[in-house]
């Protein structure tokens, strides 16, 4: 394959990827997979287990490189960064990640800073603002695995961001350049953390913040994604606006499931319903 971009690769910022094919033991888990993912939004992935979600998350972060296809991230040639410049660009947070050594709360975030190299103030400053954001303060001490579900969950979370944590974390474009992987990241989670966590999300997209999540819940894409990606037997279904995609008729294409889309008196918010047979 050419080692030139093609003009549909040539951007400052995008994360591009053209005909990804993922096949293991003779079975083909991701098929003419191709999507171009704006920096500063937050994407959405969607569809049916074993639809090739995880899947297509794994081969944009390099956890497993596609069998054919090209993924090109801010311009790079996925296969051409190292493991650690691209542990200094994304951060990924796999489903239902798990660690069965003792450790503290705040050694587990620790490991996230491994590959920035801060000096220990920074470092100590950046813990603390990490642990603020994910509620973790009053847990930093604890036993990683004396913990709730939901408690590891915000755990991991601190992990990841800390390995993307910016020195000026208050500056307009802090976040510019970081890509952050979340699959089913909130699974586990209460209401009140879900809502506190993806406030902050959209903070850091203001901020120059780039997202990838695969979620299962159709009102939580409404209310926090910008676009949608729709997978159905590992192909790309539909790819736009959150808006354009998430209609009855995609939703009943790809999940199999009727819904009823219902705007807010005020237009302001939408909610999706499945119609109970």
């Amino acid at each position: 394959m050419s080692s030139e971009m093609t003009p549909t690769q040539q951007t400052d910022n995008a994360l591009v990827f053209e005909e990804l094919h993922y096949r293991v033991e003779g079975a083909t888990l991701l098929s003419e997979a191709s999507g171009r993912f704006e920096a500063g939004r937050i994407h959405a992935i969607l569809g049916q287990n074993g639809a090739g979600k995880s899947t297509l998350l794994r081969c944009l972060t390099k956890e497993r490189p596609a069998s054919s296809g090209r993924v090109v991230l801010a311009g790079h040639d996925l296969q051409s960064l190292s493991y650690r410049e691209l542990a200094l660009r994304r951060a990924v947070l796999p489903q239902n990640p798990s660690l069965v050594f003792a450790f503290q709360v705040e050694q587990l975030v620790g490991l996230g800073f491994d590959v920035q190299h801060w000096s220990s103030d920074s470092r100590a400053i950046a813990m603390q603002a990490i642990l603020q954001a994910c509620d973790l303060v009053h847990l930093a001490k604890r036993d990683y695995l004396s913990l709730s579900g939901g408690e590891q969950q915000r755990a991991h979370l601190a992990r990841v961001l800390a390995q993307i944590w910016p020195k000026n974390p208050d500056t307009s474009q802090a976040f510019a350049g970081k890509w952050l992987f979340l699959d089913e990241w909130s699974d586990g989670l209460d209401l009140k953390h879900q809502v506190r966590l993806s406030a902050l999300l959209r903070q850091w997209v203001k901020q120059g913040l780039s997202v990838v999540m695969i979620l299962h819940d159709l009102n939580q894409i409404m209310q926090w994604a910008d676009d949608c990606m729709m997978l159905k037997q590992g192909r790309v279904f539909t790819y736009g606006s959150v808006p354009e995609v998430m209609t009855p008729e995609n939703i009943e294409s790809v999940l199999g499931v009727s819904v009823r889309v219902l705007q807010s008196e005020d237009s302001v918010s939408t909610m999706i319903f499945p119609q109970l047979s």
